[in-house]
């Protein structure tokens, strides 16, 4: 017993290793702390995120007698545990995701969420094992890739006649390092006016810019950058990632915010609400240590109040749109709520936290995810890549990490209504439920006969 928690915590740390060695590059380069603590806080993470997940997978699987069927429902339960702790929840790239890849099958993702899916994709591995299994998994995947087809042409037929917009989404490419001296950023944020005059000369009907675009608060109406930006506001719509800041006695309360500016004036706004650990907040019990991290300048963000989409006027029409933010764009079961009323979703974002690694394409993954879920259009702007407009299908036109430029494209402002979007994870819990009832009499019988047997 001993030697299968090894083998699986020692496997676990592997896998959150190749899953999260991106963070190691953002302590390192941003931390500005001794390289031995980035080494210790690192692998203090990739430990904690071992047993949350291998630890939690394991204890399942011993309850399970270590059935490798029950292994996919193992995985998946504390998969989608994860939406929700620990903190507020730390959900990053389900293996679900990874049908994002996958012709055909990806849009299985409208009915059954990523979630659904990486429970299917288990199972079909599981199924390996025994040739029975095997080939009901081929089967069922046969059965579902002909539903996927045909979900396939029911998204184009509904689109078909609608009205499209043409959209901008600007990607400046702002060092990280720059962002964070706010002199260099005021005036490295002037890079962005040529960009919006390219937009504009597009005639893009919205232009969109990315996560905390400006050095300058919402609420610093005397900012020079600030006038130049609402200047360009009364020519075209925008929605723009600015930081603003309130104040309750001495108390400093700073917000992450996407705003929705129509003909010079803010007629929207949403404020994040799924804050990133150790990233916008420093959450309990690890106060102690915000001081450490000179990126956040010892101050703690605060979530939005209000979970709603927001106002955007293109060509005399109101839209409303879901703007999950950064990091919120990662928890699937938030975002179906957020865009449960909006007609497109927009995700503001920056990357350049990370480097050249693979967490730009990972995010870039989860925002396909989402598209698909909930069958709407998403556009992504994102400071250093990948920006993307993405289709309810999964189809991509994107900028690259790396490059200074802008997106161009056209969506269809209009929501189509997903299985997934009505009934989200409700079916996964009754399955999970069902399989564990179904199993446990399953062995209670077994026990009863076994017993008889040996009377």
């Amino acid at each position: 017993m001993k030697n299968r928690l090894s083998f699986y915590l020692g496997v676990g740390f592997l896998y959150s290793f190749l899953c999260y060695y991106w963070i190691f590059y953002t302590l390192y380069k941003f931390g500005e702390m001794n390289v031995f603590l980035v080494v210790l806080l690192f692998f203090v993470f990739l430990l904690a995120v071992d047993i949350l997940q291998f630890g939690s997978v394991y204890l399942f699987q011993k309850l399970y007698k270590f059935n490798i069927y029950m292994f996919p429902v193992s995985w998946i339960s504390v998969e989608y545990l994860r939406e929700f702790l620990p903190f507020d929840g730390f959900p990053w790239y389900p293996v679900g995701t990874l049908v994002v890849h996958v012709p055909i099958l990806k849009y299985a993702l409208a009915f059954f969420g990523v979630y659904g899916v990486g429970l299917f994709l288990l199972y079909f591995f599981a199924s390996f094992k025994s040739k029975k299994q095997f080939i009901f998994s081929i089967a069922l995947t046969i059965f579902l890739a002909m539903i996927c087809y045909n979900y396939k042409s029911y998204v184009y037929s509904f689109y078909k006649n609608k009205p499209s917009v043409k959209v901008a989404t600007i990607q400046p490419n702002i060092d990280e390092n720059i962002k964070l001296n706010y002199y260099q950023f005021e005036k490295e944020s002037l890079v962005y006016f040529p960009l919006i005059k390219e937009a504009i000369s597009e005639k893009a009907d919205l232009i969109v810019l990315p996560e905390s675009a400006f050095p300058f608060l919402y609420s610093d109406y005397n900012d020079p950058v600030r006038e130049l930006f609402m200047y360009y506001t009364h020519y075209k719509p925008f929605v723009v990632g600015l930081v603003d800041i309130k104040y309750k006695g001495d108390k400093i309360l700073p917000t992450n915010n996407a705003y929705s500016f129509y003909k010079g004036n803010m007629i929207d706004y949403y404020s994040k609400i799924k804050l990133l650990p150790f990233g916008e907040y420093m959450p309990y019990p690890f106060k102690f240590a915000k001081k450490l991290f000179a990126a956040i300048n010892g101050i703690d963000f605060v979530p939005g109040k209000s979970m709603k989409p927001i106002n955007v006027i293109v060509n005399g029409h109101i839209y409303k749109i879901a703007t999950p933010i950064c990091f919120e764009l990662d928890f699937s079961s938030y975002v179906r709520k957020l865009s449960l009323h909006s007609d497109f979703i927009i995700n503001l974002t920056n990357d350049a936290w990370f480097g050249p690694t693979l967490e730009p394409y990972e995010h870039n993954d989860q925002a396909v995810a989402r598209a698909i879920e909930n069958g709407e259009y998403l556009i992504r702007s994102n400071n250093s890549g990948i920006s993307a407009i993405i289709s309810p299908l999964g189809d991509e036109k994107t900028l690259s990490y790396g490059k200074k430029g802008v997106l161009v494209g056209y969506i269809k402002p209009y929501k189509l209504k997903t299985p997934f979007d009505m009934f989200g994870y409700k079916p996964l819990v009754f399955s999970i439920v069902f399989i564990n009832i179904f199993y446990f009499y399953k062995f209670w019988v077994f026990n009863k006969v076994n017993k008889k047997q040996q009377l």
